[in-house]
C-alpha cells in the first residue's frame, strides 16, 4: 500500500487567495483539493504582491508577500524585473524553508514566474516537477508581439526554469509538441496530465428554442480572440434576434465594452451585456443560465474555460487552433471553426443558436468527456502516479 505523500506546491497564483482570474490559480487550489481529500499531505507556497486572506481549506497555505517596489511608475520596465527578482528570492526563502520544516517528498511548480529558478540550481532533496503552461514567448506572439528586453529576459528565466527542471510535464498534445520545440526538449520525456476540476452539479437547464443566451468567459485580449468575437457579433446577433451574448472578464480600461457601445449596430447593442470580473458563485449563475458557450482563443495551452464549460453540459464553440483542437471533437463534443474567421464564427453560433437538439446533443457528449477526462479524481489519480514514478527514480 502506498503511503501518504508530502507535496510541495511553489505557485504565484491560488484560486480564492490571490483571486479567480486565472488558470494557474485555479489548476494549484484544484490539485491542492484533490491531494487533500486523498490522504495526502499538501503544503502551498503562494507568492504574490497582493495581500492574501487565506481561509481554512483543510491544508497549509503560506502565503508570500513580496510588494511592488516604490516609485515603480518611474523605474518603468526596470520595476518589474526587480520586482521578479524580489519574488524569486522570496519564493526560494519560503521554499525552503518548508522543506526543513515538512520535509517535503516531491513539489510541483509551473515555469510562469520562474519561481523555482535558483532552487533548481542547487542540490535538493526532493525532486521538482515544473508544469509548463502557455510560455511568455507565446504569450507575446499571440498578444502584443512586443520582445522588448524585458520579454527576452522572462523568457530567457523560464527557459532556464525548465530545463534545470527534474520533470518537466503539462496538459495537451499540441502544447507538449510546442514545448518540446521551443525549449528543445524530448517529448518522450514530458508526459500529458490534463487539468481537473471537481464535476459541476449545476448543470444548465434544458435547451429552449424561443432563446439562446451566449457566455463567453475570458481576459479580453488578443490571445483569447475578443476581437473576433466582436466581429462576428453584428452578423450573429442580426441573423438571430432570440438571441443575446454575455462577456464575463476583465477588460482593460473597458476598451471593448465602449468600442461595442460606440459601433455596434443599434439594432443589437443592448443585446450583449458585460459583466468584467465576477465571483465564483456569479459565474456559476452565468453558467446556468447560458445556452451556448464560445471561446474563439487562437491559442491555449489547455483551456479551463472550455471545461468548465463541458462540465455544464454546454456545447462550446471553438477555433481549430491548438487547445480547442486536442479537446474538441468536431459536431460531436464541440464545433470548431476556422481561424481569423468572424463570418465562419457568426454563422457556426447562429446555427447552433436555431437548433436546441443539436446544443443538446453535442453538450451531453461534452459532459461525458469531461467526467471521464477531465475530472478533479482524474488530476488527483494522474498526478500522484506521476509524484510517486519521480521519486522512484530518484
Amino acid at each position: 500500500m502506498n503511503h501518504p505523500l508530502k507535496i510541495g506546491l511553489l505557485t504565484p497564483a491560488f484560486a480564492s487567495v490571490t483571486g479567480l482570474d486565472s488558470g494557474i490559480g485555479t489548476h494549484f487550489r484544484h490539485l491542492a483539493d484533490g491531494l487533500s481529500a486523498a490522504g495526502q499531505s499538501v503544503t502551498a507556497i503562494v507568492v504574490s504582491d497582493k495581500a492574501m486572506s487565506v481561509p481554512s481549506l483543510g491544508y497549509d497555505v503560506r502565503p508570500v508577500v513580496v510588494p511592488k517596489p516604490k516609485f515603480a511608475r518611474l523605474l518603468g520596465r526596470l520595476s518589474w524585473q526587480l520586482h521578479q527578482w524580489l519574488c524569486l528570492r522570496a519564493a526560494i526563502s519560503a521554499a525552503t524553508r518548508t522543506a526543513r520544516s515538512v520535509d517535503i517528498d516531491v513539489w510541483e511548480t509551473t515555469s510562469t514566474g520562474s519561481l523555482a529558478l535558483h532552487m533548481l540550481g542547487q542540490a535538493h532533496p526532493a525532486p521538482f516537477a515544473v508544469r509548463v503552461s502557455t510560455t511568455a514567448a507565446q504569450l507575446c506572439a499571440t498578444n502584443s508581439g512586443d520582445r522588448h528586453w524585458v520579454s527576452r529576459r522572462i523568457e530567457a528565466w523560464e527557459a532556464a526554469t525548465v530545463r534545470r527542471a527534474d520533470r518537466v510535464l503539462t496538459h495537451s498534445q499540441s502544447h507538449r509538441d510546442s514545448i518540446g520545440h521551443e525549449f528543445r526538449l524530448s517529448i518522450d520525456r514530458i508526459p500529458i496530465i490534463p487539468h481537473g476540476i471537481p464535476i459541476p452539479s449545476d448543470r444548465v437547464s434544458p435547451p429552449r428554442g424561443d432563446r439562446c443566451r451566449v457566455l463567453f468567459v475570458g481576459r479580453f485580449e488578443h490571445r483569447k480572440g475578443i476581437d473576433l468575437i466582436m466581429g462576428a457579433l453584428p452578423e450573429f446577433l442580426s441573423a438571430t434576434p432570440h438571441a443575446e451574448v454575455t462577456l464575463v472578464g476583465a477588460d482593460s480600461g473597458d476598451h471593448w465594452q465602449m468600442h461595442w457601445r460606440e459601433r455596434g449596430p443599434a439594432p443589437v447593442r443592448d443585446r450583449v451585456h458585460f459583466t468584467g470580473v465576477v465571483d465564483a458563485a456569479e459565474l456559476s449563475r452565468h453558467y446556468r443560465e447560458a445556452d451556448l458557450f464560445v471561446a474563439p482563443s487562437r491559442y491555449e495551452s489547455f483551456g479551463l474555460m472550455f471545461v468548465e464549460a463541458m462540465g455544464r453540459a454546454l456545447p462550446v464553440v471553438a477555433l481549430n487552433a491548438p487547445g480547442a483542437s486536442d479537446m474538441f471533437e468536431h459536431d460531436v463534443t464541440g464545433v470548431l471553426v476556422p481561424p481569423e474567421n468572424p463570418q465562419a464564427l457568426a454563422a457556426a453560433l447562429q446555427a447552433l443558436a436555431c437548433d436546441p437538439v443539436r446544443r443538446a446533443r453535442i453538450g451531453n457528449a461534452a459532459r461525458s468527456v469531461m467526467e471521464e477526462r477531465y475530472s478533479l479524481a482524474a488530476l488527483t489519480g494522474n498526478s500522484l502516479a506521476f509524484y510517486r514514478s519521480m521519486i522512484a527514480e530518484r
